[in-house]
């Protein structure tokens, strides 16, 4: 269930602290969290320094809930309601007992929060990944299906019925087969070039690897969002539509998508595909190193379809699509000038 956002113009300290949507922007900060927090700091200039304080506090309560183990927690809380239990004394309190309760109140009061802050389900770290020459399908929290390419790594935290969103961060590549949520949650998924992706249900194709980011939809809808300033930051794609964000700039076109998804049958097509772009996509899913006698060799294509395999029966297949001598040392290739 996605949380309701309050009327935060009358929130206390404690109350931002307690907040799910706060403490998720501070913990786990993105870019509907911070464009949200942005816009009603703007809204209340007067509030800033009690959102300062609350955001302290929250990490402040975060680092000591890492520090303090359960047994711990568990004789704290034991001793509050040790106290809460004790009888109440009649004698007249001097002031400086007065000092002494408001004090100990004080302390009550803050041991309370921070008791109900650590008990609250705050979201885990999952982390799916795959070795080189590797390909593995997950089953997500809500269903909804990836297929992670090799050398990927998918990374979400738990917990999704309490959040606004269904968010994920992916390194490398990866296939998504997205639920559509009675709710209408969003699912959203993060590069490391800070691209938002937000679905509510379709199958796109993510990659995320050298600084660029690469989104190909083949049916259902996309908004991207990118961190740019002087240009428009939201787009919404159609199936069939390519976006790739690269160097803070991004451009579309329309693609045979099969192109950039096959991989996920362990088939690659190749559309006058260079070579260039073979070696790169090897260097990256098998990590192996390629080295070339000379560059003109790269700008070689080639068209049609190969089955992947493993590293060695790659490269012998890419021997002879292109009719080229590739020779290998110790899982080191050297792709050798035609004679």
């Amino acid at each position: 269930m996605n949380h309701q956002l309050s009327d935060y113009s009358n929130f206390s300290v404690n109350d931002f602290v307690i907040d799910p949507f706060f403490k998720e922007w501070v913990l786990y900060s993105d870019p509907i969290h911070d464009e949200f927090w942005m816009d009603w700091k703007d809204s209340n200039p007067s509030k800033t320094e009690l959102i300062e304080e609350a955001r302290r506090l929250v990490l402040s309560l975060e680092h000591s809930k890492i520090e303090m183990n359960p047994s711990e927690m568990v004789l704290v809380w034991g001793a509050i309601q040790s106290e809460v239990k004790q009888p109440p004394k009649f004698s007249k309190p001097t002031p400086d007992r007065r000092f002494f309760w408001s004090f100990a109140y004080a302390v009550a009061s803050f041991a309370l929060v921070f008791l109900a802050w650590y008990w609250y389900d705050l979201p885990q770290e999952i982390e799916y990944q795959t070795a080189f020459g590797e390909t593995k399908e997950f089953i997500l929290p809500d269903s909804s299906k990836v297929i992670l390419n090799s050398n990927s790594k998918l990374t979400f935290k738990d917990n999704w019925e309490g959040q606004m969103s269904r968010d994920v961060w992916i390194e490398g590549e990866a296939f998504f087969n997205v639920v559509h949520k009675k709710n209408h949650q969003p699912f959203k998924v993060l590069s490391s070039q800070n691209v938002a992706i937000e679905v509510l249900g379709t199958e796109f194709n993510v990659y995320n690897r050298s600084q660029e980011t690469e989104v190909v939809l083949t049916s259902g809808a996309v908004t991207l969002s990118f961190p740019v300033k002087d240009k428009e930051g939201k787009i919404l794609m159609n199936p069939g539509d390519l976006v790739e964000f690269k160097q803070s700039k991004f451009q579309r076109k329309k693609v045979n998508t099969s192109l950039y998804t096959s991989w996920k049958d362990k088939v690659l097509n190749l559309d006058e595909t260079s070579l260039g772009e073979i070696i790169t996509m090897a260097k990256n899913n098998y990590g192996i190193e390629i080295e070339f006698e000379d560059e003109e060799i790269l700008k070689q294509t080639a068209s049609g379809s190969m089955p992947l395999g493993n590293a060695a029966n790659f490269m012998d297949q890419i021997s002879r699509i292109f009719n080229i001598e590739i020779v290998n040392e110790k899982n080191k290739y050297l792709i050798k000038n035609p004679k």
